[in-house]
């Protein structure tokens, strides 16, 4: 009986802003380079941009008694290679109610031209009715693969449905 070695087939896919150093083409937003960008948006499950002041938050109980929010990332030109030490700090009048330092695994969504992460939780320090209506500042602060900081706030309205 003759034994055969089973080889792994390997695929390799790349892609690039522009098909030549002379395309004239924009930078391609999903890979590290020119002008670097993050904000904040909400996601449980996708990224979710916000909208214009403060966008309602939905607190949620979790499981193992906390209480946070879903906070999503969205960036460009950033290196993605690997998933970022991100900081999530959510600040009420002033003063820290919340503090997480979560892993953000990027994405690169092609329709809308950004990598995005979302699921990420910023766990809070509070009972809810010390939470609902309170309108937070959130700020997220990433070190991409290369050693690239930079930061984003936004503002959220934060609501307990159970209180409603």
């Amino acid at each position: 009986m003759q034994r055969h070695a089973i080889l792994p087939l390997v695929f390799s896919v790349a892609c690039a802003g522009g098909s030549g150093a002379d395309s004239g083409a924009s930078l391609d937003a999903c890979l590290p380079g020119g002008s670097p960008s993050l904000s904040l948006g909400q996601g449980e499950l996708g990224f979710e941009p916000l909208g214009d002041g403060a966008s309602a938050a939905e607190l949620i109980h979790g499981p193992q008694g906390g209480y946070h929010i879903n906070i999503g990332l969205e960036a460009s030109q950033l290196d993605a290679s690997v998933p970022w030490e991100a900081h999530l700090q959510g600040w009420i009048d002033g003063e820290l109610v919340g503090e997480t330092y979560p892993w953000a695994t990027m994405r690169c969504n092609r329709a809308v031209d950004a990598l995005q992460a979302w699921g990420m939780l910023l766990v809070w320090d509070a009972e809810p009715e010390e939470l609902h209506g309170k309108v937070t500042q959130v700020e997220a602060s990433i070190v991409d693969a290369s050693g690239t900081e930079i930061s984003a706030t936004a503002e959220f309205t934060i609501f307990d449905p159970l209180l409603d």
